[in-house]
């Protein structure tokens, strides 16, 4: 035969089991050392929320230990309790140790980011604006105080382009360049970077690095340098980087023309085409060459040089109307009347 038990279940209340907790700790407390308990707690991995009120009660009696504000920061922001976290952070932000600062501010941008994005998940975009100040500002005291391993830079550089911070991007981009100094693609960003702030010269070194290492794409880094010169650089400077480049190209040729048009070197551009005038065998493009030459010296007002230039090859292409009737127009407008007169009876006799 059983008997049942008529005892009623005794379930305790939260309230009960906080101050059980803090009896328990109390005895903790003397019977062991404080730093062998406070090891103990950090390693509770089960309830966050009763390491946080432990770390607290210790932290009223030891309100100078930033050990300890530390470590409850962070068992705060693991139990979610992020102020609490960020305002422990915000105190030792301005501790006297280096390594403190440095372990404050990190946790302090990683709870900054998950509230970007939770506020940015919930379209409060006020605020948002105002966390991504926020993450700017600690992010560049991380980078600027060093307070980061060097294994961490390709993930901070990520990071800088996330929070469009260009200063702090070259920083770390010339950083990593240091360990992968031959990288394409981090010398394209650095040049872009130098030129962005202002640092033409560190952008032409760049920009040399990518014309000798990039080969697909040189005439792409050799158009960014002559942008460069033609912006930033002296007029002599430029004119040489294309002289050297307009002995064995085409494209550089052009460039180098339209660069003395617009600085207004009309003799200068009627040489090159003589130049090319005397290498060329073909009698149409001889005679075209010859041509834009001679309206070059025109336009610039140099009508005595264009006439010399059509004189000394009046005979050569006397047999052609497009060049007889240019040096009758030339003669006239430079009133060189007497040459306009004996080239007018050469081509007379030449249609007896």
């Amino acid at each position: 035969m059983s008997y049942a038990n008529n005892k009623k279940i005794y379930v305790a209340t939260y309230k009960e089991i906080i101050i059980g907790f803090l009896v328990f700790c109390i005895i903790l407390i003397i019977l062991y050392p404080k730093d062998t308990l406070t090891k103990q707690i950090l390693a509770e991995q089960s309830n966050y929320d009763l390491s946080v009120l432990y770390l607290k009660n210790m932290l009223k009696n030891d309100p100078s230990n930033e050990t300890l504000m530390l470590n409850l920061a962070q068992q705060a922001f693991r139990a979610e309790k992020k102020d609490l976290s960020f305002r422990l952070l915000e105190l030792l932000r301005n501790s006297k140790e280096r390594q403190t600062r440095q372990k404050a501010y990190k946790l302090s941008y990683k709870i900054a980011k998950e509230d970007y994005f939770y506020l940015k998940e919930k379209n409060r975009t006020k605020e948002l604006k105002a966390k991504y100040r926020q993450l700017q500002k600690l992010f560049h005291i991380i980078i600027s105080q060093n307070f980061y391993k060097q294994s961490e830079l390709k993930e901070l550089y990520k990071e800088s382009y996330f929070l469009n911070d260009e200063q702090d991007s070259y920083l770390l981009v010339k950083k990593l360049l240091q360990q992968n100094p031959n990288d394409i693609k981090l010398l394209s960003d650095a040049f872009y970077l130098a030129y962005t702030l202002k640092d033409y010269k560190q952008s032409m070194f760049y920009l040399d690095r990518l014309a000798l290492l990039d080969k697909q794409n040189n005439k792409k880094w050799l158009d960014e340098r002559y942008y460069l010169l033609t912006k930033h650089y002296s007029y002599k400077e430029t004119e040489a980087f294309i002289i050297t480049h307009a002995q064995n190209s085409s494209y550089w040729r052009k460039k180098l023309i339209s660069f003395y048009l617009q600085h207004k070197k009309y003799k200068k551009v009627a040489q090159l085409y003589m130049n090319q005038f005397k290498h060329t065998p073909e009698y149409t493009k001889r005679r075209d060459l010859w041509l834009k030459a001679i309206k070059t010296l025109q336009a610039g007002g140099h009508h005595k040089d264009a006439v010399r230039l059509g004189y000394r090859y009046e005979n050569y292409f006397i047999k052609d109307k497009k060049a007889r009737i240019t040096l009758l127009k030339l003669y006239i407008s430079a009133n060189e009347l007497q040459r306009a007169k004996r080239l007018s009876t050469k081509l007379l006799k030449m249609k007896r």
